[in-house]
């Protein structure tokens, strides 16, 4: 009689090896370090950002109407509420925390918290922007007057040197 234990070689003893207990350890730091990341929330910069690329959008899509309907088109700009009304896109509203200081023409303005920036038929604009600022970062939307063209320039906080006396 042939014995069934001898053919199949030596015992083999259950357990992990080393190098899967390593990879299971590092799968699980991985996810601990993205479950504690997630939970923060998103940093200021990523906010402030996201909303600049937002009011720069709306903007944009003004001007596009305005050249392609052949007629005047307004974002309205509310800075206490820290909204924005745009054609096509409705109302708009900054992160909170965010403050907004709107530069346009006085003829532009209805006080110190509402303004427009207006896009006309031929690509150009009334000028202006939109700077949002918040946890030490600013970001400028700015409307050229000419052209009508968008930018965002982010404006890095300067560190302030010591006196010296």
């Amino acid at each position: 009689m042939i014995d069934v234990a001898a053919r199949r070689g030596p015992a083999r003893e259950r357990g992990f090896t080393l190098i899967e207990l390593l990879v299971v350890l590092t799968i699980a730091a991985l996810l601990f370090g993205l479950t504690i990341e997630l939970a923060r929330g998103p940093q200021p910069r990523t906010l402030l950002s996201s909303a600049a690329r937002q009011v720069a959008s709306a903007f944009r899509a003004a001007r596009e109407q305005a050249i392609t309907h052949g007629r005047l088109e307004v974002v309205m700009v509310d800075v206490a509420s820290g909204a924005w009304i745009a054609p096509g896109t409705g109302r708009r509203q900054l992160p909170r925390g965010v403050r907004a200081v709107l530069f346009t023409e006085d003829t532009n303005t209805d006080g110190h918290e509402r303004g427009l920036i207006r896009f006309y038929p031929d690509g150009s604009s009334s000028g202006g922007g939109l700077s949002i600022e918040a946890g030490g970062l600013r970001y400028d939307v700015l409307v050229d007057w000419l052209t009508g063209g968008v930018t965002i320039h982010e404006q890095r906080p300067v560190p302030r040197k010591p006196a010296i006396l």
